[in-house]
């Protein structure tokens, strides 16, 4: 999956960066850190186009993963588990910027990785947190039916998380539209883009792409584009200060 991470997510990450750096507000100067960094993708275009003079420091458990973050520019890759990486005083007021990008549902203790990601943070320092609400992905009837519970409330339950941890909070919605091209979905789901799909078999999977041949993406050529539109929830959550800090 990591090595055909970007490729299968490159359309959906684009749309996202722009969306980032709409709300981020990030200056040259500051240290960012991205919680769940997966490839080091949105780092490593957050470093280029916020033009950052320090790397982005990418927390992220998978040694696969972390590999390909190595192959990015302007990235450092700390291959540890969310937690873990937070329980280190060390770290305490050492970023300006933190951000945690379509990770959050992965968390067993959201709260808890909150509260780290607070005190990592400068006194008015920001943490952004962006989740999708949902994708119009042509999914076959089997994954379709888990897709509700999967993204379930997150606006409720992220913000009442960031909320706990002491923080101010603001929520807005963005829409971002895509495209990808036939040939491209069924590859994504044979590679199983998706946590959802994991759980299928191959043949179930098939059985999926041959439901979707008979319906919904029929009329569609191997070359031909699907249209994907998501809205996307973004938190925006300040450190709280009691006194003015230049950020």
């Amino acid at each position: 999956m990591a090595k055909n991470y970007d490729y299968f997510y490159k359309e959906t990450k684009e749309a996202e960066t722009n969306v980032l750096l709409k709300y981020f507000n990030v200056q040259p100067h500051h240290t960012v850190v991205d919680i769940g960094s997966g490839t080091g993708f949105l780092a490593e275009r957050l470093f280029e186009r916020s033009e950052l003079k320090n790397p982005v420091w990418c927390v992220d458990p998978s040694a696969e993963m972390q590999e390909e973050a190595k192959k990015k520019k302007g990235v450092f890759p700390v291959q540890k588990p969310a937690d873990e990486f937070l329980d280190e005083s060390a770290l305490d007021q050492c970023f300006d910027r933190a951000m945690c990008i379509a990770t959050p549902h992965h968390f067993a203790d959201a709260v808890k990785i909150y509260r780290g990601v607070e005190s990592i943070l400068s006194p008015g320092g920001v943490f952004l947190v962006m989740e999708a609400r949902g994708f119009t992905f042509p999914w076959f009837t089997k994954v379709e039916n888990r897709m509700g519970t999967f993204f379930g409330e997150r606006k409720e339950i992220t913000s009442a998380c960031l909320r706990l941890t002491k923080f101010d909070v603001e929520v807005t919605e963005e829409n971002i539209d895509f495209k990808v091209t036939k040939s491209k979905w069924y590859h994504m789901l044979r590679g199983r883009f998706n946590s959802n799909l994991t759980e299928f078999t191959d043949q179930e999977i098939e059985e999926g792409i041959d439901e979707l041949e008979r319906g919904k993406l029929e009329d569609l050529k191997p070359q031909d584009d699907i249209s994907i539109s998501c809205t996307l929830l973004v938190f925006i959550a300040r450190k709280k200060s009691n006194s003015t800090v230049n950020v």
